[in-house]
Parts: structure tokens; sequence; C-alpha cells
């Protein structure tokens, strides 16, 4: 189990974030199930990862949680069958809480949207000296704007009751969904929870990709790079990936991804060398 959650939790090529709540929970149960184990060893074990799984389970199953009911597979049926089997007689008050939250952020993104329409509207409003020769088209837009601005509150707040009350999403066991590309196609009809999800579905549950972790193969900034603006080295960084994850992507099988990889790290590290013999001669030069 542990071995696929951290498979799944590394991926970096789908959002990761709406599929947390139920795999921590699953983690949770799991070690909570082997504290009551009849072998001490297991117990001992089980123990010692329940005090290391305590220390950030409150701080972000909340979020988390969030994210699971944007998925529009479940929305609330994750949070209202683990609550039960985690919380036993406090799980409507678990319930509650993660579904206040969602509506604390709609209200926080509300108050930007009217904020924003505030600001449109003011720039709209014509000066004094000249309102007389006022367009009767932007006395038209000031209505519009005034009519936005008034009912946004209702809007909002029966959008996210109606996402909740629709029916959910079909799924299936093999099932490819793309999430971010759902919530885009969807974002006409709820546009506050389209900004929400963009957002937070944005975040990433694992910060490295698990090849990544035991591997600083061409993560080392080189002497010559590191000469370089922050930005530059960024963008650097950022079109490498992308170039050989299109590579990888277009390989015809993994060991040749793996090959090409190799190879570039390979070519990495001689041009590190080279930069650092060459840095060293020239300090050696002036010396």
């Amino acid at each position: 189990m542990f071995y696929d959650v951290t498979v799944l939790f590394s991926g970096t090529k789908y959002p990761t974030a709406n599929l947390y709540f139920k795999n921590i929970c699953a983690i949770r149960l799991a070690i909570y199930d082997w504290l009551s184990s009849e072998q001490e060893e297991v117990q001992a074990m089980a123990l010692h990862m329940q005090t290391k799984f305590e220390k950030y389970w409150d701080t972000m199953h909340g979020l988390m949680g969030v994210a699971s009911i944007l998925d529009p597979r479940y929305k609330m049926k994750q949070i209202e069958f683990l609550c039960p089997l985690i919380y036993s007689n406090n799980a409507a008050q678990e319930i509650k809480k993660y579904k206040d939250i969602l509506y604390d952020f709609v209200k926080e993104y509300q108050s930007r949207s009217q904020q924003s329409q505030q600001v449109q509207s003011e720039s709209l409003i014509p000066t004094s000296s000249s309102r007389p020769s006022m367009p009767k088209l932007d006395l038209v837009k000031q209505l519009d704007v005034f009519v936005s601005h008034s009912t946004t509150h209702g809007h909002v707040k029966s959008e996210l009751d109606h996402y909740l009350e629709e029916s959910l999403l079909p799924r299936n066991d093999d099932d490819d969904f793309d999430i971010l590309c759902w919530w885009k196609s969807n974002g006409i009809k709820y546009p506050t929870l389209h900004d929400i999800a963009r957002d937070i579905l944005a975040i990433p549950v694992s910060t490295v990709a698990s090849e990544s972790c035991f591997s600083t193969s061409g993560r080392i900034i080189s002497p010559h790079h590191s000469r370089l603006h922050s930005n530059t080295v960024e963008a650097l960084m950022c079109a490498r990936d992308w170039l050989w994850s299109e590579i990888r992507a277009s390989s015809p099988n993994e060991n040749e991804a793996r090959r090409v990889t190799v190879q570039d790290e390979e070519v990495d590290n001689n041009e590190e060398e080279e930069s650092t013999i060459e840095t060293e001669n020239i300090s050696l030069f002036f010396d």
C-alpha cells in the first residue's frame, strides 16, 4: 500500500491534490489497525508511524479534504464515507468543518471578485464636469455593473450548493479522468469554484518525484550557471525538464527513455567538471 501511494503521490504529469484525501485516510486506518495487532513488533512499528503521521495530519487534511470535494466524481461522498471510520462520534462535526472550509474559500474569492467589479464600476462613473455630456451607452454599462455587483453574493452561494446537489460524474476503475480539463470546460457554469479548483488542484502533494528522491544527478548548479540570474536559471531548468519530458514520452520503451536520461546526466556532469577546472585555472592565473 505504501509503495502504491508513494508512486501515486509522486506523479508529475497529473494533479495529485484530489487523490490525497482518500489515500492518506487509508494509510491512517491501516496504522490504527496495526496498533491492535497481536504481534508486539507490529504494534511498536505502528506506534512509531502514528507519532510521525499525526504530526502532519491536522495541518494538511483540511485543505486536501476541500480538494476531494472539488472532484466531481465524488464531491462530499469521500468525506461522508471516511469521516465516520476515522472520527466515529465526531464524524458529523468533521464533515461540517470540511464543508465550512470550502464555503470560506467561496466567500474569499467572492470578495476578490466584488473588489474587482467595484474598481471597474468606479472607472465607469463620470466626473461632475463631464456628467452633462455623458453618453447613454455609459449609463447602460453602469447599470449592468450595478446589477452584477448587487447580485454577486447570492449567485456565488447558490453556485456551490448547485454543484454539491448535482449528480456525480460517472467513474470507472480504469478511469483516466482529467480533472483540470473538466473544470476548464465547466468554468462558465461554476466560475467561482473554477478559480478555487485552479488554485487548489495545482498544489502538488509531493514536493519531488519518487525517482528523484535519492539522486542529485543533473540538479547541482555548476559554477558557470551559479553566476546567472535566478530567473534565468529557473527558466533554463524548466525548459530542460519540459524538453526531456517530451523526449521520454516519445521513446519507444522505458529502457530507451532511461538511456536518454542517463546520457543527458552524463553530459551535464562532464560540463560541470569542465567548468570547475576552468574556474580553478582562472583563479590560479589571477593568484
